[in-house]
């Protein structure tokens, strides 16, 4: 044999054999979600970030309502034969009637420090029950797509032997060929989107590297809340974006206080003892007021009102927004539910054993290639619409937990920790 035919015959032997596919690939142990909601909690660098934010945010605040330290000073003045020595302590009092609206304000700051940060634990726990909901649907749909695929190879082999005798046409036999490669593309495809969502919920979660973390079957279908629920109050109560626009009325309002008062800032009393050479010495008193002659701090008042005006605008915009959000969750919710109700929870079920019988009427020769075809396609027809209404019903639900801001006790929404 020639060398050129011998590496052409090594390189269609390595082309043609099985190569590993991402099914071939050890799956990861499943987690429920409350065990992938705890790992979020403890690993997710997303939540520490805004945690972190938070924090930060709370501190500066909390300075600011902080009283100024008094000064003191030592001087000495040297005319010759004649010297002079004071030690001054110097301390502002304008917080005397400031402290009760600096504290309001930074009260009002550290509330809506912790309601933005509530507000973005709220959104990355949605995005991770999402993801979890995604790589649960992505193992469904591989598992169906397997099992179809299953079923066409041993109708392939069928085929084939019946072809081989003389019983089938080449055509029906080459229509399974290519039905069979069609759903082998999907099976591929079902593969890496598996592999996307799992890394992606393991990217959430916070797992070190870049790993895949398996969801665990959703029990059940997700729970639809009763109709005398009111999700626009439970919301408006709720939202902590909603607490954090009120939050920052709260402090524009006393900013706005405190602007008025500007034009005496500074204020201070001071006093100390003063030396003299000549052996005479005592105390003294001094006292600093502003005088509002050239600057009354009239724009920085007009701005403050501006901004709390601003700021009560922004509030009542935020309140109908979240209103809005939580009523366009209830709608989906109840259309999910609607939907899976139609489906039904044997859906899967009924159409699995349509297909075994389909499939036992076609060995036995009572129906034909287009049948059991049809038969394969009802059933991964029947499978994504369950799937499919499944999960539906649970992404809807974890928008209506978030639009009003929890609704089971179980089920964190985001807490400072």
């Amino acid at each position: 044999m020639k060398p050129i035919i011998v590496v052409s015959g090594m390189l269609l032997a390595e082309v043609l054999a099985p190569s590993p596919t991402l099914a071939q690939v050890a799956a990861p142990a499943p987690v429920t979600l409350e065990q992938a909601l705890s790992r979020f909690h403890r690993d997710s660098p997303a939540l520490a970030l805004a945690r972190s934010r938070f924090r930060v945010e709370a501190a500066v605040s909390r300075q600011g309502r902080a009283f100024a330290n008094p000064v003191a000073s030592l001087s000495h003045e040297d005319l010759g034969d004649y010297t002079e020595r004071y030690l001054t302590v110097t301390q502002r009092v304008d917080f005397l009637w400031d402290a009760p609206g600096r504290a309001r304000r930074a009260d009002a700051l550290v509330l809506g420090a912790r309601a933005r940060f509530q507000a973005d634990s709220a959104r990355l726990v949605r995005d991770v029950k999402e993801a979890y909901v995604r790589a649960w649907e992505s193992r469904e749909g591989l598992a169906l797509a397997r099992r179809t695929d299953e079923v066409l190879a041993s109708i392939l082999a069928n085929a084939a032997e019946r072809a081989a005798e003389g019983d089938l046409a080449g055509y029906d036999v080459r229509r399974l060929e290519v039905e069979r490669a069609r759903v082998g593309r999907s099976l591929a495809r079902a593969e890496v989107e598996l592999a996307y969502a799992e890394e992606r919920l393991a990217a959430l979660v916070g797992e070190p590297g870049v790993p895949r973390l398996a969801a665990a079957p959703l029990a059940g279908s997700a729970p639809v809340p009763g109709a005398e629920v009111d999700v626009v109050s439970l919301a408006l109560s709720r939202r902590a974006e909603v607490a954090a626009a009120r939050a920052a009325v709260d402090a524009q309002r006393a900013g706005a206080s405190l602007a008025r008062r500007g034009m005496l800032e500074g204020t201070s009393v001071g006093g100390g003892l003063k030396r003299q050479s000549d052996g005479k010495d005592g105390l003294f008193l001094a006292v600093q007021i502003p005088v509002p002659i050239l600057d009354r701090r009239s724009g920085a008042a007009d701005a403050s009102r501006a901004a709390l005006t601003g700021a009560e605008a922004e509030a009542e915009w935020v309140g109908r927004a979240v209103a809005i959000e939580a009523s366009l969750a209830r709608a989906r919710v109840a259309a999910a539910a609607r939907t899976g109700a139609l489906v039904g929870d044997r859906g899967l079920a009924e159409a699995e054993e349509l297909l075994a019988v389909a499939r036992l009427a076609y060995e036995e020769g009572e129906v034909g290639i287009v049948e059991m075809l049809d038969a394969a396609e009802a059933f991964t027809e029947a499978g994504l619409l369950w799937l499919g209404a499944r999960v539906e019903g649970w992404l809807a639900y974890f928008e209506l937990e978030q639009a009003v801001g929890g609704l089971a006790d179980n089920l964190e929404q985001g807490v400072e920790r």
